[in-house]
């Protein structure tokens, strides 16, 4: 966690009191819940290191976050600071963003129904059509997948895993054969899994956590959902229905939707098993830039080697008949 005096630079930015801050999570960021107060709703100031984002990368995702907003999308309000900036230089070290806090709470075993599958799918579309007429502010641009760093697995992957480095080279070069035209590509969320979600009571969902935001097919978008989806089924201890049931579910109302709002492309289903296989080894890719295999915890080592097994014996994620 940052320095105190990091935080009081951060607050008397944006006109909070540093004394009414609790530290609510993060994982590559510092995040704080500021109480409503003097008319304002609950907010969020969230800390980010240059190290892992630079004030130009953060801009870049706030005015992609308004624009989304001003276009009736939910997702947070974004609030200036007392000098009207989106992204305030803190230090040399951190720059801070202050958000309004989504409402509701992150998706339970009660919020997970139909009714939020729909809503799922709708703000997904909504995000996707409008993504389509977005332009940028001139020199402030998201990255290209290809640009991000985190997701360079041949950079990240090491030559001990040669089988795991085989199988991303045939998966990107996989990928340069998808269409990349306006209906299929575009500046998209990127990490829209149910812990990046806040769902009411009613089953409205607001999405928030932009900072993965990056230029990548619409298709993957819906396939990184579906990835936590199917890892989320196969977390729990006591099982209703089948995976492949429940795919069958989560898609049939997430894409009912989605077509509400934005058209859905006939290859992207026919896509989703090499998308949830890229999206596995993303995760692989992510465990070796962040972890130690001889040092983590137990848990940790466990899911790792059967990540291994499963992306060496070319396992399929699901059976659902895409």
């Amino acid at each position: 966690m940052p320095e105190e005096s990091v935080l009081k630079k951060a607050t008397n930015a944006f006109g909070l009191n540093l004394s009414l801050l609790i530290h609510v999570g993060g994982n590559v960021n510092d995040v704080y819940q500021y109480p409503a107060q003097n008319g304002n709703p609950s907010r969020i100031l969230r800390l980010s290191n240059h190290n892992w984002r630079n004030e130009k990368e953060a801009l870049a995702e706030l005015y992609f976050m308004k624009f989304l907003f001003e276009n009736g999308v939910s997702v947070p309000k974004i609030f200036l600071s007392k000098e009207g900036k989106l992204v305030e230089k803190v230090t040399d070290g951190y720059h801070a963003s202050v958000f309004s806090k989504a409402p509701g709470r992150i998706p339970t075993e009660e919020d997970w129904n139909e009714i939020m599958f729909l809503n799922w799918g709708r703000i997904v579309g909504q995000m996707h059509l409008h993504t389509q007429s977005y332009v940028p502010l001139q020199d402030v641009k998201r990255r290209d997948w290809q640009q991000e760093p985190w997701m360079d697995m041949m950079r990240h992957l090491p030559y001990e895993e040669p089988i795991a480095r085989k199988k991303a080279i045939e998966m990107l070069n996989w990928l340069e054969t998808l269409p990349k035209d306006r209906k299929n590509y575009g500046l998209v969320h990127c990490d829209l899994h149910a812990h990046n979600i806040f769902v009411t009571k009613d089953g409205a969902i607001t999405a928030f956590d932009f900072d993965d935001c990056c230029y990548h097919w619409f298709a993957y978008d819906i396939a990184i959902i579906l990835y936590s989806v199917i890892l989320r089924h196969n977390r729990q201890d006591k099982k209703s229905d089948t995976l492949d049931d429940h795919v069958a579910w989560f898609l049939d109302w997430f894409l009912k939707g989605y077509q509400e709002i934005q058209s859905f492309e006939d290859w992207w289903l026919k896509a989703m098993p090499n998308l949830l296989n890229y999206r596995r080894l993303l995760d692989y890719n992510f465990l070796h830039q962040r972890y130690n295999l001889d040092t983590v915890d137990s848990e940790r080592k466990m899911g790792w080697l059967r990540l291994k097994a499963e992306i060496e014996a070319d396992e399929p994620l699901t059976n659902y008949p895409f």
